[in-house]
């Protein structure tokens, strides 16, 4: 390792765990690297880097599906889409654990940030369930757990991020994350009904009669084709995610407007607002990692890491269990947008060296990074759980715990077989 790489390291862990924003954080310390390794005549090619890296069609597409997202939230559609998880889910044991987990899969094919999720159906779910027998930590525990599953679930702006980082294609890897996502619901759901039968909670008495079910889809049918809009779009090769992010964010105009009539002209202005920082937070981290990618490049760490595979000779198991265990370290400390613009150019290198198929590790990377969210000190997931339940973030561990276990042996049986990721893409062509 050069001295000018080890400063570079050196003070971006330094300036990261001082606080400050990891945007700046990546920013500054390239300047530290230009410095340490005389190449200051490089300076001014830092803007046309950040330009460049915030420069990309695909990357349209963000603010478009954070619109759509921000559409639904303050349209108040959530009441239809929880309408829905109550009759096709609250039947099993734990009924309202379940509906939360239920509610979750359908609205993160809507908003697809687990934070959106957390707080559209975190205060409705959290208050309801301690009303019902259930303690305020479970019920922040189910409802912190299940929101994993929104960036899973297309549309899927960590998705976004990751092919624009790597030139996977998007839909391959939105086809690509929808199994491991169902698959992380249909764990948690199955740990919550031993927990319910251990504990006692009870299912929901509902008419679940045919015409109630009707009923119930036709209410939540409208804002459930946003995601089949975005997908058949997308999949089908008739648009662009980009072109498919503003049909979408469209619809959910159409919807929220003329449909529901439930937006105001100040309530539509407030969503642009909220929509335009939120996009812009995000393409600042973007602009501002294509600059660290770059200095990586210019030490040939990729190239590197490369040769080091290849030279050990090391089978694809070990190679995905050591960079599983990696990723699992970094999303303690890391937001998984800011590790995939940081860390994956080089981990994807690895695993591709190794033989593993990009769009497999893709959906592996994704999820690894989203059980991220669950665990401290960063675990945004959790803090913004226990600010509506006010439990306690050591109750909230203690019940969360399960679940972040039944999520780690989902993502062992998505990293060990890859069919479950690769066989829905293939079969659309990709």
């Amino acid at each position: 390792m050069s001295l000018s790489l080890g400063l570079f390291i050196v003070s971006f862990m330094g300036l990261l765990f001082a606080g400050l924003p990891v945007a700046w954080t990546m920013a500054v310390s390239s300047i530290v690297w230009l410095f340490a390794s005389g190449q200051m005549a490089f300076l001014p090619v830092l803007p046309e880097r950040i330009f460049q890296g915030i420069d990309v069609f695909v990357l349209m597409a963000i603010p478009l599906f954070i619109l759509a997202g921000e559409l639904i939230n303050e349209g108040r559609i959530t009441d239809r889409l929880i309408s829905l998880a109550n009759v096709l889910f609250g039947w099993m044991p734990g009924g309202l654990a379940q509906v939360n987990i239920g509610a979750s899969i359908l609205f993160s094919g809507i908003t697809g940030v687990a934070l959106g999720d957390i707080a559209a159906l975190g205060k409705v779910f959290i208050p309801a369930m301690a009303k019902n027998g259930y303690s305020p930590a479970y019920a922040a525990a189910v409802t912190a757990s299940s929101s994993i599953i929104g960036p899973m679930v297309p549309p899927s702006l960590i998705v976004v991020i990751y092919g624009s980082m790597t030139n996977v294609s998007i839909g391959a890897l939105f086809a690509a994350c929808i199994i491991p996502g169902l698959l992380i619901g249909f764990c948690q759901m199955t740990l919550v009904w031993f927990q319910a039968r251990k504990r006692g909670f009870k299912s929901i008495e509902l008419d679940r009669s045919l015409p109630a079910i009707g009923r119930s889809a036709v209410q939540a049918l409208p804002p459930l084709f946003i995601p089949i809009i975005i997908l058949a779009g997308i999949l089908g090769g008739i648009m662009t995610p980009t072109e498919a992010g503003g049909l979408g964010a469209f619809y959910a105009l159409l919807i929220a407007v003329i449909l529901y009539r439930s937006i105001n002209l100040k309530q539509f202005v407030t969503v642009i607002n909220q929509s335009a920082v939120f996009s812009s937070q995000l393409l600042i981290i973007v602009g501002c990692g294509a600059i660290f990618t770059w200095v990586m490049g210019m030490e040939n760490v990729p190239s590197l890491v490369e040769r080091t595979v290849h030279n050990f000779n090391i089978h694809p198991a070990l190679v995905l269990l050591v960079l599983n265990i990696a990723m699992l370290i970094l999303g303690m400390f890391i937001d998984p947008t800011a590790a995939i613009i940081l860390f994956i150019p080089i981990l994807g290198t690895a695993a591709q060296a190794a033989g593993v198929n990009p769009v497999h590790f893709g959906a592996i990377a994704i999820l690894n990074l989203n059980i991220g969210l669950l665990t401290p000190p960063l675990g945004v997931c959790l803090f913004a759980a226990e600010r509506i339940a006010g439990c306690g973030l050591t109750v909230l561990l203690r019940e969360t715990w399960p679940f972040l276990l039944v999520s780690l042996g989902a993502l062992m049986i998505v990293t060990y077989i890859p069919q479950l990721s690769l066989w829905l893409p293939r079969l659309l062509g990709f």
